[in-house]
């Protein structure tokens, strides 16, 4: 890598981010990479002071998202970047120091199309944690591996946000702005034609868990809403653990099954949450009742997105 290394631009969709974004652009303007020439906010048209928080900082340049969803706004901010590479982060998300620098390097030494980390949580109170915990475990969000900490650097389906060269999204056609809140895992699925997508444990970053179960289930009925999109556009990305949520319906609601498919599962849930409660006594409870929520809203969402196919309406994806 050149002393100063290939330059970058940070690109971030946002819309109503008030609450989150000044910590967030904190860690960014910390980094360690000497090469940031710009941090590019696609603004959805907030109206909570979020243009004007983004303001504050240095380097920040603040451009309208008129679609207002948030592939859209990163295809926007894409366009008006400058930067070599690419580096995607969401208003949620706390950088470690070293993070640019540290996809930089899996750039250059994986040669991959996309690189980035495992998903980490960040947590003030039990309840945050029993979501976190939940959202970690194989049993409520099965086992993609940007989903476990540790291991080797290593070639995967898809990663926590990612950072490319610019050159390969404008090959590859940007972010499909119809995939609704799943247009990283539809970037990925495209990218593993030209380099894939390469996971590297020492990609530091922290997600700013959300608080209440409401959130949660709103959160995972996006999640399988627009996974439902990406797999009517890409058949071939289905994958086997993508099926367990729709078998789990079938079983609860079939009359000869349901009884004991819904005793095995209440079963599985008590047993992992009795063990979080050896560690964690406060978060077992949020866990227990996370597990199903993320199940049953990610399950409807999925049939839901299935049903009625890929529209070409904007999808309101922030929040």
């Amino acid at each position: 890598m050149a002393e100063r290394g290939p330059s970058v631009s940070i690109v971030m969709p946002v819309l109503n981010e008030a609450a989150m974004l000044p910590e967030c652009l904190e860690s960014v303007v910390a980094q360690d990479y000497p090469n940031i020439e710009e941090i590019i906010i696609a603004d959805g048209g907030s109206t909570d002071g979020t243009c004007e928080i983004a303001g504050r900082f240095e380097k920040v340049k603040v451009v309208d998202n008129p679609r207002r969803n948030r592939p859209a706004g990163l295809n926007v901010a894409i366009a008006h970047a400058s930067g070599e590479v690419i580096v995607r982060v969401d208003a949620r998300t706390r950088l470690a120091t070293d993070y640019v620098r540290r996809c930089v390097e899996a750039l250059e030494r994986s040669h991959a199309a996309i690189v980035g980390g495992p998903m980490r949580f960040s947590c003030e109170n039990a309840k945050q944690r029993g979501i976190a915990a939940a959202m970690m475990s194989r049993l409520g969000a099965g086992p993609a591996e940007f989903r476990r900490l540790g291991g080797e650097p290593r070639f995967v389906d898809t990663v926590y946000l990612g950072a490319f060269r610019k050159e390969i999204t404008a090959a590859l056609g940007g972010y499909d702005e119809w995939s609704g809140g799943n247009e990283d895992a539809e970037l990925a699925y495209r990218a593993q034609t030209v380099g894939g997508v390469y996971l590297d444990p020492v990609i530091r970053s922290r997600y700013v868990v959300r608080g209440h179960l409401r959130e949660l289930a709103r959160q995972f009925h996006r999640y399988g809403r627009n996974r439902a999109l990406t797999i009517r556009m890409h058949p071939c990305s289905l994958s086997a653990r993508q099926l367990a949520v729709p078998a789990l319906f079938v079983g609860l609601t079939a009359p000869r099954s349901r009884r004991s498919v819904a005793l095995s599962y209440a079963s599985l849930i008590l047993g992992r949450a009795a063990g979080l409660a050896l560690s964690d006594p406060p978060a077992a409870p949020t866990f227990a009742m996370a597990v199903p929520t993320m199940h049953l809203a990610w399950g409807s969402g999925l049939l839901m997105g299935l049903c009625r196919g890929r529209t070409r309406r904007g999808v309101r994806t922030h929040g």
